[in-house]
């Protein structure tokens, strides 16, 4: 599905790389294909032509780096190795509340994108008008309301996107990505809202062109890249400039405690919990374990490091609220590190793919 999150994410990652695959977009039939592989009706997934299944985009492309390992798209840098999975996993996360805000409460876009998935999911066409006002309500119920946007954060929560657009302006009018003069985890998990929400739907599309043309240039180069272009030694660099305090800031202060927050809920049981991050408070958020898993896949990450490369990675949040929320109460278990090893079926690696790409069912 063309408008889908995380499918665009993975066909960029893809692309970039150079592996081949074919694209298959997933009706009902594979949905359940997939949910017998996996144990899960999410998209995008991978079945290789041995049979194994390969899905979450995030350990996905981690497998994928240690398979192929050229052309490099992982900073040699450890500390910056952790940055770039850091700044993937907030923009995954964190910016699905306002890609869901700017997708389905504008009138235009929310009438445009019912009326696209309406046709998508093959709808009699008699009723699209009809199915995709209910789809809109059933994603603002869904994806705002029961995550806690109200009428008292959502000028906040549409806030992020131009924030963002204003960070990552400044960022690629002086680089071509977003840790220097190749992709990263960084790029791809920006891209997945950039490049199906914000860069295609018709409100955030126009804000993107008239705000920040150096992130519309960047999904174009993004989703037309390839192994051809990464050539020369010039890889990374240190994101230590002025310009990317405000996202520092944001992972420091917002996306961390919620998931700190989101973690405890977890562990005590409770199905929906408040937080009041630096931006903006959420009152009866529901409680997911995915993001649980998400926090402790980060602090893993960040145990592997030494200790020189810990301390560089302090010392960047450090003057932007640091990173105690994601240290806070140590490791919270989601009990789902068996369900990401992967391939989940045992088998030789074959390198023929077939990618169902119509993103989460939360798309």
């Amino acid at each position: 599905m063309d408008i889908s999150y995380f499918s665009g994410k993975l066909e960029a990652y893809l692309r970039n790389k150079g592996i081949a695959y074919v694209a298959q977009d997933a009706d009902a039939r594979t949905l359940d294909r997939i949910h017998r592989a996996t144990g899960a009706k999410k998209v995008p997934a991978v079945e290789m032509a041995d049979g194994r299944w390969l899905f979450d985009t995030t350990p996905m492309l981690d497998w994928f780096e240690q398979q192929h390992p050229e052309p490099a798209l992982t900073p040699t840098d450890p500390a910056l190795a952790f940055v770039a999975a850091l700044v993937e996993d907030y923009a995954d996360e964190w910016l699905w509340r306002p890609a869901m805000w700017w997708r389905w409460e504008p009138i235009p876009t929310r009438l445009a994108l019912g009326w696209r998935i309406a046709q998508i999911v093959d709808f009699p066409a008699v009723h699209n008008g009809v199915f995709a006002r209910y789809f809109a309500h059933r994603q603002r119920q869904t994806w705002l309301r029961d995550d806690g946007v109200n009428a008292g954060n959502a000028e906040a929560v549409r806030a992020v996107y131009l924030h963002e657009l204003d960070t990552l302006q400044t960022v690629l009018s002086q680089q071509s990505y977003l840790l220097g003069a190749r992709p990263s985890a960084a790029d791809f998990g920006y891209f997945a809202s950039m490049f199906r929400h914000f860069g295609n739907d018709p409100d955030p599309a126009e804000h993107m062109r008239r705000r920040a043309p150096a992130v519309y240039e960047w999904l174009a180069r993004l989703w037309n890249g390839g192994p051809a272009r990464f050539g020369g030694e010039a890889r990374w660099q240190w994101p230590e400039a002025p310009h990317w305090a405000g996202l520092w800031q944001r992972i420091a202060q917002d996306y961390l405690p919620y998931l700190y927050a989101n973690a405890c809920a977890y562990r005590d049981g409770r199905k929906r919990f408040d937080v009041a991050c630096a931006a903006f408070a959420l009152k009866g958020t529901v409680t997911h374990r995915y993001r649980v898993w998400c926090r402790q896949a980060l602090q893993r990450r960040f145990a592997a490091l030494d200790v020189d490369a810990q301390s560089r990675v302090e010392a960047l949040f450090a003057a932007h609220g640091g990173l105690q929320a994601l240290h806070a109460d140590g490791v919270i278990d989601a009990g789902m590190g068996d369900h990401f090893v992967l391939p989940k079926v045992a088998g030789d690696f074959r390198p023929s793919l077939r990618v169902a790409l119509m993103g989460q069912p939360r798309d």
